[in-house]
């Protein structure tokens, strides 16, 4: 019996850093016309509606916060901006968004913006690299595509919108689990996500379960490091956080409103908030969190690291106590997956993949009094807050839910899906 190579184009090499297909040297002449389309448009839309793209409300309770760390006036007791919003973050983070209270609150803004359409680029580029594409001028392109597209997407709108840290986050997470398991500084950027925000701490379960002890506990001891040198500088501030308050997600926002796309919010909003919620969504929390890390685990260890490190992300929004839909710019590394298959597999349907999908993130043209016409997802075209979601009809609670119900379905999907080896056996 002799042992070959799969074929190039088998199903199992979807996802996994073997490419059968080069990327076409011509991508980059379409990827800097789509990035300069979506960028101009992006750029003049802002200048045009300066009330609503420039508003940057959370970016105002990052910088407050960090003023209140520095002048000791009470972080958590604080509330900030015009909107009277508390701070939800670690002291860290809070030490962190000192650097913003330097600058003015518009160049402020314009950096975060900044940051964030390079992070999206970045992570696009990124993510083709860890499907085993090499730097080329085909690579260039693709990561142009995809980040122009991603950058359109929901999520990341309304990252900018809010002047939000999720796609720096992402970036961040993503960057460390490219590296080689043997490099000594991975999970040094998992431990700094999850000290900055508590969410991306489920990257360190993903390392522990797919037996990277070494990335594990320096991820854990890099988070320790953030906790203890918070500790040291601000011991009130860190004592009232860890005390109880990292606990209290009543203080991020209301749990049943449509901007909770977590199963938090979807058990919440099915349950019209009765007091069986929390026990509801105890047990469904617990049981998708197995499944995810297990399917993330399965995926690494049939060579698809994409893939796992997807599924681990997709597990922590689903399962964390509020995801609100701008935390799900994990949309982008789907993206490049989605466009990954359409590249292997001949299936006019799966090459129809990414198009449909980024149709469904896309963010349309949608007017809102007192701000303009402002780029929104298709889920905020239905009736929210004050209770609204309480009586969608069917149809719009299959779009009101539909976030959290793509990512259970993306699990169960993987955990349903046969894994065949990389290698086959032949005769």
């Amino acid at each position: 019996m002799t042992v070959t190579p799969a074929l190039p184009d088998q199903s199992e090499e979807v996802g996994s850093a073997a490419p059968s297909t080069p990327l076409p040297r011509w991508l980059p002449l379409p990827g800097v016309a789509v990035t300069l389309v979506a960028l101009v448009g992006w750029w003049v839309w802002r200048e045009t509606h300066p009330v609503g793209l420039k508003m940057m409300l959370d970016l105002g309770v990052y910088r407050d916060g960090g003023a209140a760390l520095r002048h000791g006036s009470g972080l958590y007791q604080g509330r900030y901006t015009g909107a009277q919003l508390p701070f939800t973050y670690p002291p860290f983070a809070a030490m962190v968004f000192t650097a913003a209270t330097l600058v003015s609150f518009a160049h402020a803004q314009v950096l975060m913006a900044a940051m964030t359409v390079v992070g999206v680029f970045a992570v696009a580029w990124l993510c083709w690299g860890r499907l085993g594409y090499p730097a080329s001028a085909g690579r260039v392109g693709a990561a142009l595509l995809v980040g122009a597209v991603g950058m359109w997407t929901e999520p990341v709108q309304q990252t900018l919108y809010f002047g939000q840290v999720n796609v720096l986050l992402m970036l961040v997470v993503v960057a460390d689990l490219c590296l080689a398991d043997g490099n000594r500084l991975k999970g040094v950027g998992v431990g700094l996500a999850a000290g900055f925000k508590l969410v991306p701490g489920i990257f360190i379960l993903y390392l522990l379960l797919t037996r990277r002890f070494r990335a594990a506990a320096v991820s854990v001891g890099v988070l320790v490091a953030t906790v203890g040198i918070a500790y040291a500088l601000f011991p009130t501030e860190s004592g009232q956080y860890w005390g109880g308050l990292f606990l209290d997600s009543n203080r991020v926002g209301p749990i049943g409103y449509l901007g909770d796309q977590s199963l938090h919010g979807l058990v919440y909003r099915a349950l019209h908030g009765g007091p069986d919620v929390q026990a509801v969504w105890a047990v469904l929390a617990a049981l998708v969190a197995a499944l995810g890390l297990w399917v993330a685990t399965r995926q690494h260890r049939a060579g698809r690291e994409l893939l796992g490190v997807l599924a681990t992300a997709v597990t922590g929004l689903l399962v964390s106590p509020i995801s609100w839909s701008h935390h799900w710019v994990w949309v982008v590394p789907a993206l490049v997956l989605l466009a990954d298959v359409a590249l292997r597999r001949r299936s006019g349907l799966l090459r129809a993949a990414p198009a449909a999908v980024a149709l469904f993130f896309a963010a349309w043209p949608r007017d809102i009094s007192g701000l303009g016409v402002l780029p929104s997802g298709a889920i905020w075209f239905l009736p929210n807050h004050h209770h609204l979601e309480y009586g969608w009809s069917a149809a719009q609670t299959a779009l009101g839910e539909s976030y959290s119900v793509l990512g259970l379905g993306l699990l169960a999907g993987l955990s349903l899906a046969p894994l065949r080896g990389r290698y086959r056996s032949s005769r």
